[in-house]
């Protein structure tokens, strides 16, 4: 070793401090900046217990208004039912007057245009007539013949 090394060294038992002490010092000025904060780990501990208490505080309340709410509806099915069924006639209601419009719309369109068009509107009812005796005609055919061979 050389001379300042063994003076260091030695200074420090000399005056008076033992290895346990020279040990204590070394570890206090490891510690840091954040250590001279006098309680930062509590401090950090006391804040995530407020948090979650906070968190179960608002748990809490929530459960709370949820079962409020619940009993309100279980204590009045009456009224709750009612108000479905209301919700549902008003909304049957509106689908009922769009249905009519619309059913309107298009009586007035087919009566303007058999008006302007009657033999092609004739036409075109015979087609359809025709059709529907085709189908009829066809499947009671069917059906007899299913029948017998049963």
């Amino acid at each position: 070793m050389d001379d300042n090394a063994t003076r260091h060294h030695t200074t420090g038992t000399e005056h008076g401090m033992g290895a346990g002490s020279l040990d204590q010092n070394r570890s206090e000025q490891n510690r840091g900046p954040q250590s001279g904060m006098p309680g930062s780990a509590d401090q950090a501990m006391q804040q995530a217990k407020s948090t979650a208490n906070q968190a179960i505080d608002q748990a809490k309340t929530m459960a709370r208004n949820i079962g409020e709410q619940a009993r309100a509806a279980a204590a009045d099915p009456g009224a709750t039912a009612q108000e479905l069924a209301k919700r549902a006639r008003e909304q049957a209601s509106a689908a009922g007057d769009v249905l009519y419009r619309q059913g309107q719309r298009a009586g007035e369109y087919l009566s303007e245009n058999v008006n302007e068009y009657p033999l092609t509107a004739l036409l075109i009812a015979g087609m359809i007539g025709y059709g529907l005796a085709f189908l009829i005609h066809t499947s009671w055919q069917n059906q007899t013949t299913w029948r017998a061979n049963r």
